[in-house]
């Protein structure tokens, strides 16, 4: 029986092959180079917002911490064009009772005290006003000692409160028995903020504790532009530039980002993004002339 054959399909000429590899290899270098064109937009769009939110975040903490210092008082201990040494608040606090002067504890309620982490006898200290004589004004004081300790208490309506025992106050002792129920209390630390290069060339904005000596620098924000990727300006009351400590009532704080990779896009020549912020600083708690 005569077998049965569909009709014959031409085959492909070596000619077509080619022109349709030719033509796939054209569409798909032009999809890889739209990709690569987007994923390098991407990358910088990313550099470009991480650069953008380090020199914020910088200079708001710098602000923070800055703002409610007092020059007159010595809360700003060291001062240059890169760094900065300043008594910061770290948690503020009201005394439930009388303090025990033999033993220097505050018991501070823990419904009204308030930080933004726990008090650190390794790196804190505190100041607590003395009203002395309530019907006088020229007795009063702010206290100042070192943390020695903390822990657990009550306040005498049973409330839950913290123990804060000083490693000793400023001034004469015996000076606690002024301290009443109702006096606040500020926590501060004393820190250096510094631009400081990593040993890899890349440059920060850096932090260190004072506990009888400096802690090592720890990393904030960056990458930062070097030698002048953080700037302080100094100025007293009538806004003239100083380098007297007392004296500071502004601070001017210029930081300088760049991102930490090279970007590479269409319409501008190689390299990393930089961007930069200032901000003036009024230290809210120094006396008015």
């Amino acid at each position: 029986m005569p077998s049965v054959r569909g009709p014959q399909r031409p085959a492909f000429t070596l000619v077509e092959v080619v022109v349709v590899l030719a033509v796939g290899g054209v569409v798909a270098a032009a999809v890889a180079s739209v990709l690569l064109g987007n994923q390098r937009l991407y990358r910088s769009q990313e550099q470009v917002l991480e650069t953008q939110r380090s020199v914020r975040a910088a200079a708001q903490l710098l602000a923070a911490d800055l703002r409610g210092a007092d020059g007159g008082d010595g809360d700003i201990a060291a001062l240059s064009d890169t760094a900065v040494t300043v008594k910061a608040a770290r948690a503020f606090g009201v005394v439930c009772a009388r303090p025990e002067p033999s033993t220097r504890t505050l018991i501070i309620s823990n419904s009204r005290l308030y930080g933004y982490r726990a008090i650190d006898p390794a790196r804190d200290s505190v100041l607590v006003f003395r009203d002395g004589d309530t019907l006088l004004a020229s007795d009063d004081r702010w206290l100042r000692g070192p943390v020695a300790a903390t822990g657990a208490a009550r306040c005498p309506d049973g409330s839950a409160a913290t123990r804060v025992t000083l490693g000793g106050t400023a001034g004469e002792s015996g000076q606690l028995d002024g301290v009443t129920s109702g006096s606040p209390v500020r926590v501060f630390e004393v820190v250096r903020y510094r631009l400081y290069d990593d040993g890899t060339r890349t440059w920060w904005l850096g932090v260190q504790s004072f506990n009888g000596a400096w802690s090592a620098t720890s990393p904030l924000v960056g990458p930062l532009n070097p030698t002048n990727g953080v700037q302080f300006e100094f100025f007293d009351a009538s806004g003239a530039p100083t380098v007297e400590r007392a004296a500071v009532r502004q601070v001017r704080i210029t930081v300088r980002g760049r991102s930490s990779q090279v970007i590479v896009a269409a319409g501008r020549r190689a390299g990393p993004y930089q961007d930069s912020i200032s901000t003036r600083v009024y230290l809210r708690n120094s006396a008015r002339p």
